[in-house]
């Protein structure tokens, strides 16, 4: 509360003449008449004061998990990413920031609104960002940012997306755009591109839901970067895909008589033809071995 209490006054004061008063919403403090976010308040943020950004953006992980849309997807995330991205706060803000979101990332599930994960996921894309433009992180923080995604998708059974009332849960794509961001990392080792690669291989064909919210796509997005680095041989990525369905799983058996195996065969197709389509849309020679490994994958499905 005393937080709470001393970024209400930080925010006052930041703002222009007469503002509104911060309001509560669930835990986290919001600036009245500010949860739609406009240029008005975005030019605020960035004539804060040093002392202010940063209480402010370690305000927000709690407003991230806020029912009200227009509080979590708009006000929190688009303030918590402006400011990240103006690089408007240092490493010593950074850190228990990303501190912070790993925690709630690993206590996901305690949240029956299921809005904890995915956001969490999606504010540490934009931390990981932050040590893409400017290095702060060393070599083992990136691995366990690609470990804590791998532990998220391999518990995630909450598959929804986008909801007319609620807004967006969406974990499997904003896992993927935390994937993404550490693979457009130029520091980025081959074991780490391997962990990713793992981490993508839990979720693109699972048989537990058919996606329908671009989630493939999504999940494309970081395979198509690390392609990009050509740390992979050709033989290396037809490996990985075709292991994305091996020959000996019995879903293959019944692929159109289950609903599992229906679900799968869908995001497996999805998927390798989002690569696919990127691949030979590029025209570019570096995206050949992935096109050729997914185009192949196509071809082996049922």
């Amino acid at each position: 509360m005393r937080n709470l209490l001393f970024l209400s006054t930080l925010l006052v004061s930041a703002c222009a003449s007469s503002p509104p008063a911060p309001v509560a919403a669930s835990g986290c403090t919001v600036p009245a008449g500010l949860a739609v976010m406009d240029d008005a308040w975005l030019e605020t943020t960035r004539a804060m004061s040093a002392e202010v950004k940063a209480a402010l953006v370690l305000s927000l992980p709690d407003c991230l998990e806020n029912p009200d849309p227009a509080v979590r997807d708009h006000y929190a995330y688009e303030t918590l990413s402006g400011l990240l991205r103006g690089e408007a706060v240092g490493p010593e803000t950074l850190r228990p920031l990303k501190a912070e979101l790993l925690s709630r990332l690993a206590q996901a599930d305690e949240d029956a609104g299921g809005f904890r994960g995915p956001f969490a996921a999606l504010a540490l894309a934009e931390v990981a960002r932050t040590d893409r433009i400017t290095p702060w992180m060393d070599e083992a923080a990136r691995s366990a940012l690609i470990a804590a995604a791998h532990t998220y998708l391999a518990n995630l059974t909450d598959y929804r997306g986008f909801s007319d009332t609620e807004g967006w849960r969406h974990g499997v794509a904003h896992t993927a755009d935390l994937l993404m961001q550490l693979s457009l990392n130029p520091r980025l080792t081959k074991p780490q591109a391997e962990a990713i690669l793992a981490a993508i291989a839990l979720k693109v064909g699972t048989p537990d839901h058919a996606y329908i919210f671009g989630e493939s796509e999504r999940l494309a997005a970081p395979v198509m970067y690390l392609a990009q680095r050509e740390l992979f041989t050709d033989e290396e990525w037809t490996a990985w895909f075709t292991g994305l369905w091996p020959a000996d799983d019995p879903l293959r058996e019944v692929a159109y008589r289950s609903e599992a195996a229906l679900a799968r065969l869908h995001n497996l197709r999805a998927f390798s033809e989002a690569v696919y389509v990127s691949a030979v849309a590029s025209h570019q020679d570096t995206y050949t071995p992935v096109g050729e490994a997914a185009f192949a994958l196509l071809n082996l499905l049922p």
